[in-house]
């Protein structure tokens, strides 16, 4: 699956702010506007995961930032990699907080397109590798699926192909193809409800979109 790359150029500082509108899912114009209002320019890799808008940018000064706006209410966060361990938590940090959660073993932690990533143990004993907030770091989910807990178990039946298609559907997503299953993940292009193509990643149990990231 192909992956956009998109340049804009507008004014203003800050390296926090919201989007100018209600509490909603926002879609990647509305995304992009808020990124380059809140003063970041030439915005790329655009895309939706774990209920936050992903992109890199660059700042005033020159500094490249990953940024993560989120999808509940608008909030953007801009993040240098200098800051971390300093500014924003660091990987030691992230490993605590994975231990107070009763997570074992942990290796790799890094941080990754905006959020941390760690591989893990949890108290069942299966290998798990978690996403986590940047700064909160709330454990968001295992990149693919929706966020667990230590002693998960085993999940529901996978959805047909005929299944996530019709969720799609009833998603607003239109003129879907190249669906298929790969490593447990359904993946897909269609076009979103604001008339972007896109690729899809789909929750193989609900259906659930859980990453929607812009095509070519």
């Amino acid at each position: 699956m192909k992956k956009t790359t998109i340049a804009w150029i507008l004014g203003a500082a800050s390296v926090a702010a919201s989007l100018p509108f209600a509490a909603q899912a926002y879609n990647a114009q509305e995304v992009l506007n808020s990124i380059t209002a809140s003063g970041l320019v030439a915005p790329q890799d655009l895309e939706k995961q774990y209920g936050y808008w992903t992109a890199k940018a660059t700042q005033q000064d020159g500094n490249r930032a990953y940024v993560l706006v989120s999808d509940a209410d608008g909030s953007l966060l801009a993040i240098r990699k200098a800051e971390l361990g300093t500014t924003y938590p660091g990987a030691s940090q992230v490993a605590a907080k994975l231990q107070a959660l009763g997570y074992g073993q942990i290796k790799e932690v890094e941080f990754d397109d905006g959020f941390w990533e760690a591989k893990v143990r949890g108290a069942n004993g299966i290998k798990q590798k978690l996403v986590l907030h940047p700064v909160s770091l709330d454990v968001l989910s295992q990149p693919g699926l929706p966020a667990p807990n230590p002693g998960a178990g085993a999940g529901s039946a996978i959805l047909s192909a005929a299944q996530i298609h019709q969720l799609l559907t009833q998603a607003g997503y239109t003129h879907i193809h190249d669906l298929e299953l790969d490593d447990g993940i359904w993946e897909a292009d269609a076009i979103n409800a604001q008339g972007f193509r896109v690729d899809l990643r789909i929750h193989p149990e609900t259906g659930v979109v859980l990453r929607e990231k812009l095509d070519d």
